[in-house]
């Protein structure tokens, strides 16, 4: 009886898999579809076109380059090609008082400008909320008219123009009206933990004015340094790298000039370690003195809330540097405070139990406010980040949201004006498809009246891992996409948002590479093939550093990390490439630039013995396609095997990111995998059938059974 259940049983299983296998014969992918490994001496692909899924289809708008893209271009539908000098003459009824274009009296083309002038009054300073729109009409080939009812407004005209003028050709007549969408459009600079020249934020500042951001936030002091000369207190700056008072003056000028307000940040009441140094008293701890931090994160020193004498010191120190910047806000940070010298202190504890403070939050909150009502003696709105939201707030504080989304919808509902940092901070070499897609629309969470007290954002570039010379890559163009975002109210494909921004990055922010190879021929001689292993590979962020490298504030950053690039610009070219040849020799050319690489850094031959294995699959991939113009099919296993492959080249080098595996991903996406094979379908269904056999033979199972299904299992693995 038993014998015949099981014989019943087996034919029942061999039944059901031939049944399986007439429905799922499409899917089952046979062994002509694993490729073999064998690539000694690769051919070149007979294809010669390979169709990609992904396509763009860009409005016609966005063909001008122009960035951010203004709200309104009206086109003829007859129009005429032109292409504007770069030298023009302009035409005022006043002389301008800011920097202007190229011009000479005897140029061929002609702006005219109208508008109000009131700049060249040094007691006019731009405000929150000025009328930053404008009309430019290009009329014919030699003319073009800009009218705006602010001299803010000229200014901004006047930067569209400029990216105008950088086009190979436009079409006239041409009209563009614009104004933004948010009235606050800044980038938050710190240089505090590394020092950045005068010169380098002025740098800052002429191409802040081309995207037509408006405010320039400077943190300046934190645990590693303290920037701001204080003629009150001298103690406090650093002495060997700061701002002079005259220094900041004239940058404060220079950028109301260029129609941009300068923010001051002095941070309180944590990250102050820097002023201790000189005032010790200030602090909440029992240390009789401070030196500067060196290594970066939270610290613990922080200011004593509880003492009359930090307040008095405040009034004083905000009375002098009020008068210096000129801003409406003044920015008291008020971010990771941490309460451990608080908390360890009696008199602190006891001052909270008195006044029904009841955690080191609320302690915090009545710094806040005393702070706050120091700065409205001097006709100054305070503004700190989201932090300083904890407790109730005059209405007009503005809080700058990096934490996430929802502290800013919180603020906004609560009825404190509010910007956006969260998806903004550049330190995290996020790409600037990233930063571009970040959500401003809150339709469906706040009602127009509670939406009207978001007043725009701000991009932050925090720098614990970059240094002066390496702020301009760290910035542009990637700021350029978040501008964008923050002035038009329209949003591109990112394809499209890509073009434009490296048409603005080769014409503007990097038209050459001079200043990036000479720092790679400092880690190698062949610089050639040194750039091109760079221009394939990125920097990890603040989260991908901090852990794999005892960093401090004397730390040289001057390795191979610290001189790339934040997106490679090379690996987003090859990804458009769909010609297998021009892929095929790139792969080669991959493959052979570890011979040329003369580098002693551990690092940089890591990376080019992994590119050479990139170079490696790439050609296999290529050799999958053929001239019949059908995509590939392959094995899910063997797929699985590849991308596997490709995951831990990419991350295999610390603090590095293998940009160009992108590209090989990218066609590894263009070929097809079954759902599973024969083989394991196979083992699938007869993995009954051989337990009922095993069970009849004791032996069979005990030696020849498990050791069979090991090896079998091992072998399905790597398909």
């Amino acid at each position: 009886m038993l014998k015949a259940i099981t014989t019943v049983t087996i034919l029942t299983i061999i039944l059901v898999y031939f049944i399986l296998l007439s429905l799922t014969y499409p899917s089952v992918c046979w062994f002509k579809h694993r490729p073999t490994e064998e690539n000694d001496h690769p051919q070149p692909p007979s294809v010669t076109f390979i169709s990609k899924r992904s396509t763009k289809s860009c409005l016609k708008h966005y063909t001008f380059h122009l960035m951010p893209m203004p709200l309104k271009i009206i086109m003829s539908n007859q129009a005429k090609i032109v292409r504007i000098p770069s030298t023009i003459r302009i035409e005022t009824k006043q002389s301008l008082p800011f920097p202007t274009l190229n011009s000479s009296e005897d140029a061929p083309f002609t702006l005219s400008i109208t508008g109000a002038f009131d700049l060249i009054n040094q007691a006019v300073y731009p405000y929150l909320g000025i009328d930053e729109s404008y009309q430019l009409n290009i009329t014919s080939d030699n003319r073009a008219l800009l009218v705006a009812k602010t001299y803010v407004g000229v200014i901004r005209g006047l930067s569209t123009f400029q990216q105008l003028q950088a086009q190979e050709l436009i079409p006239i007549p041409l009209t563009i009206v614009d104004q933004p969408r948010f009235i606050w459009r800044g980038l938050m600079l710190d240089v505090a933990r590394h020092f950045i020249p005068i010169s380098i934020i002025q740098q800052t500042i002429d191409f802040m004015k081309l995207v037509k951001m408006n405010v320039l936030h400077l943190h300046l002091t934190d645990d590693q340094g303290f920037r701001m000369e204080s003629k009150q207190f001298p103690r406090l700056h650093d002495s060997s790298q700061f701002y002079s008072q005259s220094d900041i003056r004239d940058l404060i000028e220079y950028a109301r000039l260029r129609a941009i307000r300068i923010v001051p940040e002095f941070d309180m009441p944590a990250h102050t370690a820097s002023w201790f140094v000189g005032y010790p008293h200030l602090s909440s701890g029992q240390k009789t003195s401070y030196q500067l931090e060196t290594i970066w994160g939270v610290h613990n020193a922080t200011m004593d809330a509880t003492r009359q004498g930090t307040y008095d010191f405040l009034d004083q120190f905000f009375a002098e540097m009020t008068q210096i910047f000129r801003d409406q806000y003044f920015h008291i940070g008020g971010d990771e405070c941490a309460p451990h010298e608080w908390l360890a202190s009696d008199s602190i504890k006891k001052f909270m139990q008195d006044n029904k403070l009841y955690s080191h939050q609320n302690l915090q909150g009545y710094f806040t406010k005393r702070v706050e009502k120091l700065l409205e003696k001097y006709n100054r709105t305070m503004m700190g980040w989201d932090e300083i939201s904890s407790v109730d707030l005059s209405r007009q504080s503005l809080i700058q949201s990096w934490r996430s989304q929802m502290s800013l919808i919180d603020a906004a509902h609560r009825g404190y004006h509010a910007i956006l940092s969260h998806g903004f901070y550049l330190d995290h070499m996020s790409p600037a498809s990233y930063h571009y897609s970040n959500n401003l629309h809150f339709d469906t969470m706040l009602n127009k009246k509670n939406q009207e007290y978001i007043l725009g954002g701000e991009a932050c570039l925090w720098t614990e891992y970059i240094n002066a010379d390496m702020a301009h890559s760290r910035l542009w163009p990637r700021t350029a996409a978040i501008a964008e975002r923050l002035w038009s109210t329209s949003y591109d494909q990112i394809d499209c948002m890509y073009d434009r921004l490296n048409q603005l990055d080769t014409k503007f922010f990097h038209p050459n590479d001079q200043q990036y190879i000479q720092s790679l021929a400092k880690l190698a001689s062949n610089v050639t093939a040194l750039k091109l292993l760079a221009d394939l590979c990125e920097p990890l962020g603040l989260h991908g550093r901090d852990q794999k490298r005892n960093y401090t504030s004397r730390t040289n950053l001057n390795r191979f990390v610290d001189l790339l690039r934040p997106e490679s610009k090379r690996t987003r070219q090859l990804i458009k490439v769909n010609k297998p040849s021009l892929l095929y020799s790139t792969f080669l050319s991959w493959k052979m630039n570890k011979i040329y690489i003369d580098s002693n850094a551990t690092e940089i031959l890591q990376l080019s013995e992994n590119l050479l294995q990139l170079g490696e699959i790439g050609i296999r991939l290529l050799r999958l396609f053929n001239a019949n113009q059908q995509r590939p099919v392959v094995s899910s296993r063997w797929y699985s095997y590849q991308l596997y492959l490709l995951n831990a080249l990419e991350y295999q080098v610390p603090e590095i990111r293998l940009a160009g595996v992108r590209v090989v991903k990218d066609l590894l996406e263009e070929i097809d995998y079954c759902a599973f094979d024969l083989l394991n379908l196979s083992l699938l269904l007869f993995f009954p059938l051989i337990i009922l056999i095993a069970q009849r033979v004791s032996i069979i199972r005990r030696r020849l059974l498990i050791p069979c299904l090991l090896f079998c299992f091992h072998k399905c693995a790597r398909y």
